[in-house]
C-alpha cells in the first residue's frame, strides 16, 4: 500500500497509478491489444449414451475440404477444454481457449465430429449446439466478437452412413442418430476458415478521487498487487466560468516482490 498525503486547495483530483492502462505519460496515445479468441456453446444429448460421440476439433493447416483432406489434416482434439451435456438438459460448455491457434492470416477451422457405433437394441444418441460464439477477450473483461453460429458459414460432410447428417439453423446444429440397429455413424460439421485476430484500442485513463462536490481528500491509499517500476501522476484542477487551472505532481515508485 502506498499513501499520498495531500494539501493545498483543489477541488478535483484524478489519479493516474502508472500501470498499464492508467499511465499518465501515454494518455494522448492509444495502445493496441489482440483478444484472447475463445468458443463457448450450449448442448443437450437425447438417446443412448455412448462415450466420446461428439468430439470437438480444431485446425489452423486444413488439408482440404472433403473425405480425404478431413481424415489427412492434424486436427487438435479440444473436447476436453468445454462441458458437454449428459442429458437432455442444456449444458453451457464455458470458455475455451484458442489463443494456440490465433494466427495473422485467416486459417482457423473448428469442427464437431459425431461417431456413434451400431448398437442392435438401442437408437444412437442425438446432439444440439446453440449459443455457439467465438470472441475476442480482454483483460477487463470486454469482448469482441469474431463469429457466432447465424453467421457462421458452416459445411457438412457425412463420411460414413448417409441416411443420418447434421443439419443447421441459425440458431442451432443438431445432429440426429439413427435408431436402433443403424450402421455406424461418422459425420462432420466445419466452420469455414475464420481468422480469430480481434484488435482494440486502449486509452490510459485515470480514476477520480476527488471532486467539487465530494468531501476533500487528505490523503489517499492505493495497493500495487506486482512489483515493478510505476510513474504516478496525481492532477488536481480547479474550473471555473473563468476556465480551468491544473497542477501535476508525479512520482516514481518502486514496488519490491
Amino acid at each position: 500500500t502506498v499513501k499520498f498525503n495531500i494539501t493545498g486547495n483543489v477541488e478535483n483530483i484524478a489519479f493516474y497509478s502508472g500501470e498499464e492502462g492508467f499511465r499518465y505519460d501515454n494518455r494522448d496515445t492509444p495502445t493496441y491489444k489482440k483478444g484472447i479468441p475463445k468458443v463457448q456453446f450450449n448442448t443437450t444429448m437425447t438417446g443412448t449414451a455412448q462415450a466420446n460421440s461428439l468430439r470437438i476439433l480444431a485446425t489452423n493447416k486444413l488439408v482440404g475440404r472433403d473425405a480425404a483432406g478431413i481424415a489427412s489434416t492434424n486436427w487438435t482434439d479440444i473436447t476436453n477444454r468445454s462441458t458437454l451435456a449428459t442429458s437432455a438438459t442444456s449444458r453451457a460448455s464455458g470458455l475455451a481457449d484458442l489463443n494456440e491457434f490465433m494466427e495473422d492470416r485467416a486459417s482457423f477451422v473448428l469442427a464437431f465430429k459425431y461417431v456413434a457405433a451400431l448398437r442392435p437394441t438401442a437408437v444412437q444418441p442425438v446432439w444440439t449446439i446453440t449459443a455457439f460464439v467465438i470472441n475476442g477477450v480482454y483483460d477487463d473483461g470486454t469482448t469482441v466478437p469474431v463469429t457466432n453460429l447465424a453467421v457462421t458459414p458452416w459445411e457438412v460432410f457425412d463420411i460414413k452412413n448417409p441416411v443420418a447428417s447434421w443439419t443447421y439453423t441459425p440458431t442451432q446444429l443438431r445432429m440426429n442418430g439413427g435408431p436402433a440397429n443403424s450402421p455406424d455413424n461418422e459425420d462432420w460439421i466445419l466452420t469455414q476458415d475464420l481468422n480469430l485476430n480481434t484488435i482494440k484500442a486502449y486509452r490510459e485513463r485515470s480514476v477520480p478521487i476527488q471532486s467539487m462536490t465530494g468531501r476533500r481528500l487528505s490523503q489517499y491509499a492505493y495497493i500495487y498487487k506486482s512489483p515493478g517500476i510505476y510513474r504516478v501522476a496525481l492532477v488536481g484542477f480547479n474550473s471555473n466560468v473563468n476556465g480551468t487551472k491544473q497542477v501535476v505532481r508525479e512520482f516514481e515508485i518502486t514496488v519490491l516482490d
